[in-house]
């Protein structure tokens, strides 16, 4: 079978590999389709801090089941980690940090024909049904949406905040979606490409601005009647656009660090300016089953749709293709790959 791997330097290669074996409790899926994220990206072409596995987005049917949950023709969402429940992180509603998080994994990937979902994702709830109701393509957004769920909730996001987004890619523009749709009153954002901007005028930003034609900062001073606003997110894995939020989110404001930034990148910081301002830094990390229940039940109720969001499709076999589509912000927003 086909499969999408990093290449030692750089950029990603589709290698024939074998279709794994399943064991008791274990489930085989067919990959039917599956976004590419700036993490993916992340992985291909810089230095990631998460694990090498390209194709988390992925959503499939079961083709050989030796667990009695799930049968053969199932339409499943698979996320890839899982947490134990009992650990002392558990206990206190830090999934993502669960030392088993990060332990498990599918085999060998995402983006691969075929893949394993092994017992313990299978036993803790990592596996989950698709509605009849809801598209190959538009379910590959419930694991990206969830974590954008997640990094709201980590802020303390409420109805009526106003927030400012630095960086509208595949998921910026998921925080556009779910901002308005949970009742933001102001949605601020800024790229350097005009075309996904253009998008994220259409999908509810209020106001779009690309950095190099129009000042970010005045603008949002302006629309806040001087105050700034509530929430500042920063979704690129540079840390250099952190100084404009700095400026831009008000007093008793937060700031969310949602894009993964490379191993070693750093930024430097006026703590007496955080300190006298009461300005909170928040980091948001993957998501967990807590969330992804409720995308998807928000999504199969139609309460909010991603579609629109989706620009390029490619087959697994063109994945090296749609990687270089998926890096280009001129021209592309949102990547699915889908089984030959």
């Amino acid at each position: 079978m086909k499969a999408v791997f990093v290449k030692k330097e750089g950029g990603v290669e589709v290698r024939d590999v074998d279709i794994p074996k399943i064991r008791e409790g274990e489930l085989l899926v067919k990959m039917k389709a599956c976004g590419i994220d700036g993490t993916d990206l992340e992985k291909a072409f810089g230095k990631p801090v998460t694990p090498p596995m390209l194709g988390h987005e992925v959503v499939g049917e079961v083709v050989e089941s030796r667990s009695p949950k799930f049968k053969v023709g199932d339409r499943v969402f698979v996320h890839h980690h899982v947490f134990c429940g009992k650990c002392y992180y558990c206990y206190r509603g830090n999934y993502t940090m669960c030392p088993l998080f990060l332990k498990t994994t599918i085999d060998p990937c995402g983006l691969a024909e075929f893949f394993r979902v092994p017992k313990t994702n299978v036993q803790r709830g990592g596996v989950l049904k698709l509605p009849s109701n809801l598209d190959w393509d538009e379910a590959t957004f419930i694991e990206p949406a969830a974590c954008v769920l997640k990094a709201l909730r980590r802020i303390g996001f409420q109805a009526g905040d106003t927030v400012s987004l630095i960086g509208v890619g595949p998921t910026g523009s998921l925080f556009i979606k779910l901002l308005k749709n949970f009742g933001a009153t102001l949605i601020s954002v800024s790229d350097l490409s005009d075309f996904r901007l253009e998008i994220a005028k259409k999908i509810g930003a209020d106001i779009t601005v690309n950095p190099s034609q129009a000042d970010f900062v005045e603008l949002c001073k302006k629309a806040t009647d001087g105050i700034g606003v509530d929430i500042g997110i920063l979704g690129t894995p540079t840390m250099k656009p952190l100084q404009t939020l700095l400026q831009i989110v008000r007093k008793g404001g937060k700031i969310c660090i949602f894009g993964a930034p490379e191993k070693g990148e750093e930024a430097k910081l006026d703590f007496s300016y955080l300190f006298i301002n009461e300005i909170s830094i928040i980091t948001s990390y993957s998501t967990s089953e807590v969330e992804i229940t409720t995308i998807l039940e928000l999504m199969k109720n139609r309460r909010i749709s991603f579609n629109e969001i989706i620009t390029h499709k490619y087959k697994l076999s063109d994945a090296e293709e749609a990687f270089e589509t998926a890096r280009n912000a001129s021209r592309s927003l949102k990547v699915v790959i889908e089984n030959e």
